[in-house]
């Protein structure tokens, strides 16, 4: 479970990066919305899938 840990921060690291970096701040804002929707769906996807990954583990165990 680690690995996934580690993996997921990975990318979620890489794309707070990029959006910071890539992305020319505006003074719209309807941005910062985006972005903390994509950063909670981002999150709410990968406790799904922690949680659907823990209950197959625990059923085969």
């Amino acid at each position: 479970m680690k690995e996934l840990f580690i993996v997921a921060m990975i990318i979620f690291v890489v794309t707070v990066i990029g959006d910071i970096c890539f992305t020319v701040p505006t003074e719209n804002p309807q941005r910062i919305f985006f972005f903390l929707g994509k950063y909670s769906v981002v999150t709410i996807i990968y406790l799904v899938l922690t949680l659907i990954v823990n209950k197959i583990r625990k059923k085969h165990s």
